[in-house]
């Protein structure tokens, strides 16, 4: 094999400077295959490390390989390839295996010279490549130049000057399978335009670019960035994230920043996220997190299209916090095209931490820039200054932005105004127009008076959309009367007030609160009003009368919010219905004994006993016993209410109560109450028969009969 030089075990090269100093090596590639080597080298003059001046003979590209957990600590006055030696195709830096690390300390450039076709920085198999000392990365070469991390790799580069000195294309970065790429530029990181060259984190792995300047320092196009697989990729700029973003090549979508379910991206720029942009804009699609602190967003004069796609499920944190050198509004939608759409699910921060008076979103005037919310917590903290306002030139509405849950968007609203005063709203449905006029439809009234009230959304500090409160039973008013504890039956109305759009229902629970018995759900209209009519039998055990208020679906508490009507007894043995007049109608009278006559059947002559006992039915007895005899005036008919029963026919006499009906004790056989109808048994039993003599015929005869109920049968 030639062209390779290969180290192995533990070794330690030192070269002094000298008036015929030069590169440690002239070869096709440095292996180095397991143990600890340690190189310090001083050239003189320009000479670096090694000169690239052929190509291995075993295939694998020259440069430096480390593998077998080789540790490999390099140290060089100049590059580490120099400027000489170019017209390789391919020059890579490669460490490999697990515990293998390469650490180039340089005080020239990584690369001094590239490929001529392509170059590549590959750490992979728990591999690491770290850089603690360079100018640039890549000093020469303008396509096919990677920086990848894969299956546990490891990048750390810690540069003076840029990744890339010449304008890139086709020259990818990428960690994947827990790996990391950490890049750290005390100048602009990309110093010239990028193109083609995607950076992704994928698989549990890290990207992060950080940069004392620019980290985009000239023009980006077909370059999109993304994290997907639980990954990160974090940008921190003390400058400007993005110094100019370009329209897309013909075929290619706009520039876009994207986040899948379980990643996050972090940006940082202590000036501008966005220096300058043509005219097609930004996407940021965030389907899991972002965190992104800006002094402003965008810094360029004139609009520009800017879609933020925050997904189901998202958690947003978006705050700016600098001066603004251009009128666009903290987070600029004026543009056609811009919208901002949060998810379901989500929970979004704004933060205005500045202390200018431009509006937090402004839109486009005339037209009115979309912001669509689903069913997320979205907080929007605006500043201090008395003129700024959340929204300008906004339309602003409640509404399922995927069509995964197709139903009406209701938020808790609290709002917080900026003398501090506070009004929470429990369940809103809204929709609102703040532009050159400013309109207002909303579920709940209150909720619509208010909002058009706060002068544009200017007097407004905090506006907090959340989960609904619990509604709220505002008054209630019984106008049928509750019953009394011993009603065997009982039928009352309602009405009162309550949370707009919340759904009422009467309601049996028992003494576990569990329903034994429900109404018909009652919507309370929008003047928040509602009526309510219930009728029941008596339950059998000790139950309430609740008034519960709900959200419909699917905004249901599982818990209703109840109100106690009343505490109901356990149910008892009583009278479901009993006589109080018995009518034997106009008989003719003569001085001779009458026929036998029965009463009249009426509604009022019904006679029903409830038996509503949770243990142990029966074991009760009706009895009738005669009070008093039938008398008009003075006059008194002895012997005239016969009792027929079990074939026997005799007077009743007062004082001496005879058995109608007696019941056996036995157990429930029926959750509700036992019901047993004596009334046709009544009517049979007790009759009327005017004995022989004279009778009163001026004044009507009337008599008193008392109906006993008792649990002692025999």
């Amino acid at each position: 094999m030639q062209g390779v030089i290969a180290f192995s075990g533990n070794n330690t090269i030192t070269q002094t400077a000298g008036t015929w100093s030069q590169e440690l090596a002239e070869t096709g590639r440095l292996d180095f295959r397991g143990g600890t080597t340690t190189i310090n080298h001083a050239g003189g003059g320009s000479y670096g490390l090694i000169r690239i001046d052929q190509n291995p003979t075993d295939g694998i590209a020259p440069g430096i390989q480390v593998s077998g957990g080789a540790k490999v600590s390099i140290t060089t006055n100049n590059a580490i390839f120099p400027a000489s030696g170019a017209g390789i195709p391919q020059i890579n830096i490669e460490s490999k295996g697990s515990g293998s690390n390469l650490a180039l300390n340089a005080g020239g450039h990584i690369f001094g010279v590239t490929g001529s076709s392509s170059s590549k920085a590959v750490a992979s198999d728990g591999g690491t490549i770290n850089v603690t000392k360079a100018n640039n990365f890549y000093q020469t070469g303008t396509t096919n130049r990677t920086i990848a991390a894969t299956n546990n790799g490891h990048v750390n580069l810690k540069l003076a000057g840029s990744l890339y000195y010449y304008a890139q294309s086709q020259s990818p970065m990428s960690a994947t399978q827990d790996s990391t790429i950490d890049i750290q530029s005390t100048t602009n990181l990309f110093t010239s335009y990028l193109q083609k060259s995607p950076i992704t984190a994928d698989k549990n792995s890290t990207i992060k670019l950080a940069s004392n300047s620019d980290v985009f320092g000239a023009y980006v196009q077909d370059s999109p960035i993304s994290a997907t697989n639980n990954s990160e990729v974090n940008l921190n700029a003390s400058k400007d994230s993005f110094a100019y973003i370009y329209n897309p090549s013909s075929g290619n979508p706009i520039m876009q920043m994207t986040t899948d379910t379980t990643s996050k991206m972090t940006l940082t720029a202590k000036d501008a996220f966005i220096r300058n942009i043509q005219a097609n804009g930004l996407k940021l699609d965030i389907g899991g997190q972002l965190s992104a602190t800006f002094g402003q967003y965008l810094a360029v004069s004139g609009a520009r299209p800017l879609m933020h796609d925050f997904r189901d499920n998202s958690i947003i944190d978006l705050t700016i916090n600098g001066a603004q050198s251009i009128a666009n509004g903290l987070i600029p939608l004026a543009s056609t095209g811009s919208y901002m759409k949060i998810g379901d699910d989500s929970q979004v921060t704004i933060n205005n931490q500045t202390t200018t008076n431009q509006s937090v979103l402004f839109g486009l005037s005339g037209s009115n820039s979309p912001v669509t919310i689903g069913d997320s917590d979205v907080t929007i903290n605006n500043n201090t200054v008395a003129a700024t306002r959340l929204f300008e030139n906004i339309k602003f509405n409640l509404e399922n932005t995927t069509g995964q849950s197709p139903h009406t968007i209701y938020r808790g609203v609290s709002l917080t105004e900026k003398d501090q005063t506070k009004t929470i709203y429990p369940f809103v449905h809204f929709d609102s127009t703040i532009g050159t006029t400013n309109t207002t439809n909303s579920s709940d009234t209150t909720f619509k008076t208010k909002f058009e009230s706060l002068t544009s959304t200017q007097n407004i500090a905090q506006l907090h959309l959340h989960d609904p409160l619990p509604p709220e039973i505002i008054t209630l008013i019984n106008t049928g009367g509750l019953p009394a504890d011993d009603a065997q039956k009982f039928k009352f109305a309602l009405n009162g007030t309550a949370t707009p759009a919340s759904e009422l229902t009467l309601n049996f629970l028992s003494a576990a609160g569990q329903s034994l018995l429900k109404g018909p759900a009652k919507a309370a209209a929008a003047n928040q009003a509602f009526d309510y009519q219930f009728e029941s039998d008596l339950p059998t055990q000790p139950n309430q009368i609740v008034v519960e208020a709900n959200y419909p679906a699917p905004y249901a508490l599982t818990t209703p919010v109840r109100k106690v009507l009343k505490d109901i007894p356990a149910g008892k043995l009583g009278f479901l219905a009993a006589p109080t007049h018995l009518d034997f109608g106009n008989l003719p009278l003569t001085n001779s004994q009458s026929p036998l006559y029965p009463y009249t059947k009426t509604a009022d002559t019904s006679l029903i006993v409830s038996d509503p006992r949770a243990t142990t039915r029966g074991d009760w007895a009706i009895q009738v016993n005669l009070k008093q005899p039938f008398t008009a005036g003075q006059a008194t008919l002895d012997n005239a209410l016969i009792w027929r029963k079990d074939q026997t026919t005799k007077p009743l006499v007062a004082g001496q109560p005879q058995q109608l009906y007696s019941k056996a004790a036995h157990a429930p056989i029926q959750p509700g109450a036992d019901e047993t109808d004596l009334t046709d048994l009544l009517h049979e039993t007790v009759q009327t028969q005017f004995p022989a003599g004279p009778k009163q015929t001026a004044i009507p005869y009337t008599a008193e009969l008392e109906l006993i109920l008792i649990t002692a049968p025999n």
